[in-house]
This record gives structure tokens, C-alpha cells and sequence, in this order.
């Protein structure tokens, strides 16, 4: 599909991806997004589309997953079942009603969105053990995530990944955890079953790093990256940092590259839609 390169080019350097998340949840939802439920949660992307105007629809699968375990104890019961490090997200990504619940959702978005770029936005899978075990454990729990356990999780993320392939979507992008990003392209291959997926179902693939800068050589197996500082790979997302909110220009998109904005949960709208009217 490469939908996601293809508005990158033709934007030329004017394609802007904006997470509005946390800003959406409080200004349309109340603070509640309707994470349980797909036609109400189509409806709200919908307006906040309508208002934001983003170059790219994204669904972030965490904020999902972490309500519906949160609506199905049962399965956070499963998921604390064994200690092992990697069962609690083995037994999340397992689960059929969410899979089931998620294809319901990118299946209605793709209907609202036409032919604007699907992005199904995951944490990788080093960070999706440790996230996963916190939410079987608590917010205590302290898991030791090594290469093993990252590569283990990629098989069950990408078993995970193939009930999207005909959903409509058309780009991944794996979010690192900081303090736990790749430092070199050999741990990026810890995600190869997951590359495997994307390359089999002609999606792009993007890494996003909150630091980046331990990063050394050359990001290879994505076709994009989201760091605050451009790093060597296909297609640069360059980070807006919080001083745009405050008056500071934003950088400009790398060549071949976009920008990458995150609206503060606390922005007021109108300064919002005056600050994005400069981009």
C-alpha cells in the first residue's frame, strides 16, 4: 500500500502528524473516549478530524488494549496466570474478542477516512512485554526485558498483526518506551517477525523513539522514524517540541520527511487551531 510515503512525497515536506490524543480525550470526550466502542469511537475521530485536519489518521492500540482489560478483569486474571515475563502480552494479544473488537474499529475508520493514510500505532515489542506485565503485576512490577523476550513477543505481535491484513490499513508505527530503546539496528532485527508482517502486507513500518540520540549507524527494516533529532533512514518524522506552544517557530520537515506534533492535553483551541494554522 506505502499510502504513508506516497503523502509524504506528495506533501513535500508539508505532511504534518499530529497526536491529539490526550487534547481530543478531554476537549470532544470528556475525558472518556469511547475506547469500547467502535461506532462511537469512529464518530468522535470523525469530528476530531473535522477539526484538526491531521495528514494522517492514527489509532493508538495501547490506549485500547488498556481499556479493555480494563473492562474484562477476566482477562487481566489470564494474563497474571504465570510469572513468565512474556505471558501477560501473549495472553492479551491472544485474546479473540479484542482482536475481534479492533477489526470492528480499523474496519469503520477506513470507511470514514477513505483514502487518508490508516495508521495502526503499537508499542514495539520490548516495550509491549513490559507494559503488559504492569497491567497484569501493577505499576510496581519491574520486568527484565532483554533481546529473548523482545523476540519472543514479535511472534506473538505479528500473529496479532495478520487479523488486520484486509482491514485496510496501511501503515505500523512501533512506539519505543524510554529508557528501553534500540541502540543499534541488531536490536531492531529483535522486531524482524513483526517487519515480516509489515512487508508481506505492504504496509509502512516506522519506529518512533522518544530520545533517540544512543541510536548509532543506520535505522534499518522501517521505512520511517520519529525522533526529536533526524536519524539516517528512509524518511525523517522530525519531533515539535513543547516550545512551539509558546510561541517558538517549528522546525522544519527534514527532505522526504514530515513533522510530528503532539497537541498538549491542556491547550486551549483556539490557541491550538491558531498555532497550527502557522504549520
Amino acid at each position: 500500500m506505502a499510502k504513508l510515503l506516497d503523502a509524504i512525497d506528495a506533501a513535500n515536506g508539508g505532511l504534518l502528524w499530529i497526536d491529539d490524543t490526550a487534547y481530543s480525550n478531554r476537549l470532544l470526550a470528556g475525558g472518556k473516549t469511547p475506547w469500547g466502542h467502535a461506532a462511537e469511537y469512529v464518530a468522535y475521530r470523525r469530528k476530531a478530524a473535522g477539526l484538526l485536519r491531521p495528514g494522517v489518521n492514527v489509532v493508538p492500540l495501547a490506549h485500547f488494549a488498556e481499556a479493555w482489560i480494563t473492562a474484562h478483569p477476566d482477562l487481566r486474571e489470564a494474563m497474571a496466570a504465570k510469572k513468565r515475563v512474556v505471558v501477560p502480552a501473549k495472553t492479551l494479544l491472544a485474546d479473540e474478542e479484542f482482536r475481534a473488537h479492533m477489526i470492528d474499529v480499523l474496519q469503520g475508520l477506513r470507511a470514514a477516512f477513505g483514502s487518508s493514510p490508516l495508521i495502526l500505532s503499537l508499542p514495539s515489542p520490548r516495550a509491549w512485554v513490559s507494559i503488559a506485565y504492569r497491567q497484569a503485576f501493577g505499576d510496581d512490577a519491574d520486568p527484565e526485558v532483554g533481546g529473548d523476550e523482545a523476540d519472543s513477543c514479535s511472534v506473538y505481535v505479528a500473529e496479532f498483526l495478520r487479523s488486520f491484513g484486509e482491514v485496510g490499513v496501511d501503515g505500523l508505527l512501533l512506539e519505543e518506551a524510554a529508557g528501553q530503546e534500540p541502540a543499534s539496528a541488531e536490536e531492531i532485527e529483535w522486531y524482524q517477525p513483526v517487519i515480516n508482517v509489515a512487508g508481506h502486507y505492504r504496509w509502512d513500518i516506522g519506529l518512533r523513539f522518544e530520545d533517540g540520540s544512543a541510536f548509532a549507524g543506520r535505522v534499518t527494516g522501517m521505512t520511517y522514524v520519529i525522533a526529536p533529532t533526524p536519524l539516517e533512514c528512509a524518511a525523517n518524522g522530525v519531533v515539535i517540541n513543547d516550545a512551539f506552544w509558546a510561541g517558538s517557530d517549528a522546525p522544519s520537515a527534514p527532505k522526504g520527511g514530515f513533522r510530528y506534533l503532539q497537541i498538549p492535553a491542556d491547550a486551549v483551541p483556539e490557541k491550538v487551531l491558531e498555532r497550527l494554522a502557522t504549520l
